[in-house]
């Protein structure tokens, strides 16, 4: 009987053996343990970057409050450690050191603004005259103005309230203006920058009116041509100190034009002997013919990925007295012109495509009042139709070629009946 049992409990063991084999358990728990590790390990390098991610962020926030000072406050000098006994050091290996983390340096009133990063940047900043260099930048450029105007007069009366009787007159005025100019600017520091520009200015205008011989039909028109030395201007910018890093960067400017450029004033209007609906000026002028005195601001400010920035300037002309300043033929009247004040307002963003191509936008808009003068003998009078309003979009790329040179293209679409059809400006500024 008991043979039996053993003969039976044996050939039990043995089907259970076959069924569920205990090698398949051991692997079972051999897997869940490293996938635990694995899932430990994990945990741990991923720790480790969090740490190495918030080191990088402060050490770079120290970089940025150090770039502009000029001096380095030197780290005083610590004493050295005692050597440890070299018995010591053969028998227990070093501990694992652990990684400083720096703190971040305290807020100061002198903080500089951070330099750009790429050369696209740089010259967007340049651009905005919130980047100085230290030493001479001379930047040769030209520019290009076109401008239209068409001029739709009746000179009669309805009769019967819907027949007009009387002359219809269109006239036509184009005016090209080609301006070549020279700017020098010397950065005397990191936050004071002179400059000085020179321009020289050819223009091309064309009159142009229906009504020769006395025809609806035929038209006659007038060109003139003058080129001379236009009215230079001298200033400078300066860079008001950050107080926080993330504060934009404030740029003040003041700039005197000098009458150098051919006067406006005294220019006499004639009519063409074969059009009577034509008129014109006997000469073209190249400046303003008074001084002229503008102060303004302007903010800039990196948002990455773009660059914000915007500005307002004023500008005030000095009242001048010239020997002449009838537009009458034949008639000479000395007197006393006061241009109107003008405000100018700008607004933009930019855009660094790469590290040497950025892409500009920007609306300007510029107001002036109007014109007064004050004849000899006379009282002071406001001249009719002297108001401008003239708005702008500019659209403008910048592509730096290296560290001291970059070309710089802007053309402006006018927006306003008083402002250009087209502008193009284009500059190349080189660092020396």
């Amino acid at each position: 009987m008991n043979a039996k049992k053993l003969f039976v409990t044996a050939m039990l063991g043995s089907f259970l053996a076959s069924i569920v084999p205990l090698p398949a358990f051991a692997a079972t728990t051999t897997s869940a343990q490293r996938l635990r590790a694995m899932q430990h390990q994990l945990d741990v390098l991923k720790h480790k970057y969090d740490v190495q991610e918030r080191q990088i962020k402060q050490l770079e926030r120290l970089v940025l409050r150090s770039h502009g000072h000029l001096a380095v406050a030197k780290a005083k000098p610590t004493a050295p450690a005692q050597p440890a006994p070299a018995v010591a050091r053969a028998a227990a290996p070093a501990p694992p050191q652990p990684v400083a983390v720096v703190p971040p340096a305290p807020a100061v009133s002198s903080l500089g603004k951070p330099a750009p990063q790429t050369s696209s940047e740089k010259s967007i900043y340049e651009q905005q005259n919130a980047l100085f260099h230290h030493g001479i930048t001379l930047t040769p450029g030209i520019a290009y103005t076109y401008a239209d105007n068409r001029f739709f007069t009746l000179n009669g009366f309805l009769a019967l309230g819907a027949i007009f009787l009387g002359n219809v007159n269109v006239s036509r005025q184009e005016n090209s203006l080609v301006i070549p100019s020279l700017t020098a600017n010397y950065g005397a520091t990191n936050r004071l920058q002179f400059d000085m520009t020179v321009p020289y200015v050819e223009r091309a205008s064309l009159y142009s009116s229906v009504g020769a011989q006395n025809s609806s039909a035929l038209a006659s028109e007038k060109r003139f041509f003058a080129g001379g030395l236009g009215d230079i201007s001298t200033g400078f910018y300066y860079q008001l100190r950050q107080h926080r890093l993330d504060s934009p960067s404030v740029i003040l400017n003041m700039h005197l034009a000098v009458p150098t450029g051919r006067s406006p004033y005294g220019v006499k209007i004639v009519q063409d002997p074969t059009n009577s609906s034509l008129s014109y000026p006997t000469r073209l002028p190249t400046g303003q013919g008074v001084y002229t005195l503008s102060a303004g601001a302007t903010m800039i400010k990196s948002v990455d990925p773009a660059i914000l920035f915007g500005g307002f300037n004023y500008y005030h002309s000095i009242p001048g007295h010239f020997g002449d300043i009838s537009v009458n033929a034949g008639q000479v009247q000395p007197g006393t012109v006061a241009p109107g004040d003008a405000y100018s307002a700008t607004f933009g963003t930019a855009f660094a495509l790469n590290d040497r191509m950025s892409l500009t936008f920007s609306f300007q808009d510029t107001m002036v009042g109007p014109t007064r003068v004050h004849p000899n003998g006379l009282a002071w009078q406001s001249i009719a139709g002297s108001e401008i309003n003239a708005g702008v979009l500019n659209i403008g790329t910048t592509y730096a070629i290296n560290k001291r040179v970059s070309w710089q293209a802007l053309v402006g679409i006018g927006v306003t009946q008083d402002a250009p059809n087209m502008t193009l400006n284009l500059r190349f500024p080189e660092n020396y």
